[in-house]
């Protein structure tokens, strides 16, 4: 709720908690002299103007709109005389006269508790949402293991290959509750950087989560890395630099057709890593590759692929890529449609720069 009386952009003028609005301005503000006076506001800089009937106005340019505060009584912008015509009518409402100061003080306010308010709505959305996915992937973890003892009873039973496998899997649900926490300390802090950084061998990070990922989802999907040379290429990175690379990989994998090959090449040139990881995947136009990090987007053909996501994945790899310096950029070429989905070579690149 504003503390002033505040224009919509449907030609009304919304009641104030504190200085309220005249009964004027609420029977004359869609007439043909306000309208193109709100209307010719629209265009000018933000300021303090006076309307057509002696009453002031302040827009305030937000973020992402214009706020126009008007029907209020500013010194220097308010004209007694002419706004007679304005304070003969009843019910008497506050709408006192006031400073420019204190004009811009109250409307400062209410920008800051609408500010907050976001904030602290985006905090309860993320709270929520890291709520439910950690008791999924908690839950999955506990019955994979649960379902290992239930069919082989005493652990010296266990082959050794099935308990390999069930602990990769835990491993992996924790690098997936562990991503969740992390894009949730981003929301909370977005400038945090948890831990100091240090420098690591590129190529083993990438080894790493290559085996790690094998096997994921019980997907025949193949992860291969290569490199022409044996790359020593090191890097100044934060813990959340692996997380990053799981993101990448683990999305490549969940919307590679059963079969399909994930191909992470590196090339290194002085001090330049160029990273390519290639897969096939759901057809994204030049259009959605702008959008493709943004908050809760998807792709018209990764929502006909796999109905179930949140969108947050590519939005926080940003973040950790920003985090580091590491360029990223994404490319989708057609290929071929299947089942009422259109898919296409789709390739990540990463470019790490050392000499920054």
């Amino acid at each position: 709720m504003s503390l002033l009386p505040l224009y919509s952009d449907d030609y009304k003028i919304i009641d104030g908690t504190l200085f309220h609005v005249l009964p004027f301005c609420i029977s004359h503000c869609n007439n043909k002299k306000c309208k193109a006076f709100y209307e010719e506001l629209k265009s000018k800089p933000a300021g303090f103007y006076s309307c057509p009937y002696g009453l002031s106005t302040y827009t305030y340019n937000s973020s992402d709109q214009k706020l126009i505060f008007t029907g209020l009584k500013i010194r220097g912008y308010y004209n007694k005389d002419k706004a007679k015509v304005t304070i003969n009518e009843k019910p008497v409402v506050y709408n006192p006269i006031i400073n420019i100061e204190q004009c811009i003080a109250l409307v400062q306010e209410m920008i800051d508790t609408m500010d907050e308010k976001q904030k602290a709505i985006a905090q309860l959305s993320a709270i929520n949402d890291l709520l439910h996915e950690t008791r999924t992937l908690n839950a999955q973890t506990k019955s994979s293991i649960d379902l290992l003892f239930d069919k082989y009873g005493d652990e010296e039973n266990i082959p050794v290959d099935k308990l390999i496998e069930t602990i990769k899997n835990a491993q992996v649900g924790s690098y997936l509750i562990s991503n969740r926490f992390s894009y949730f300390d981003s929301i909370l802090n977005p400038e945090l950087q948890t831990g100091d950084p240090f420098p690591a061998n590129i190529f083993r990070k990438f080894d790493k989560m290559r085996k790690l990922l094998k096997g994921y989802m019980q997907k025949d999907v193949r992860i291969n890395l290569y490199s022409p040379i044996q790359s020593e290429f090191r890097y100044k990175i934060h813990p959340t630099f692996e997380t990053l690379l799981f993101i990448l990989l683990e999305n490549a994998i969940k919307y590679s057709p059963e079969g399909e090959i994930v191909d992470i090449s590196l090339n290194e040139s002085n001090d330049n890593l160029d990273v390519t990881i290639k897969s096939i995947g759901p057809y994204c136009d030049e259009n959605e590759i702008l959008h493709l990090c943004d908050k809760g987007f998807r792709s018209e053909n990764a929502i006909l692929y796999r109905n179930k996501g949140q969108g947050f994945g590519l939005n926080f790899a940003k973040k950790i890529c920003d985090m580091h310096d590491i360029g990223l950029s994404f490319e989708s070429i057609y290929s071929h449609k299947s089942y009422g989905v259109k898919y296409g070579t789709f390739k990540i690149l990463l470019h790490f720069n050392a000499s920054l």
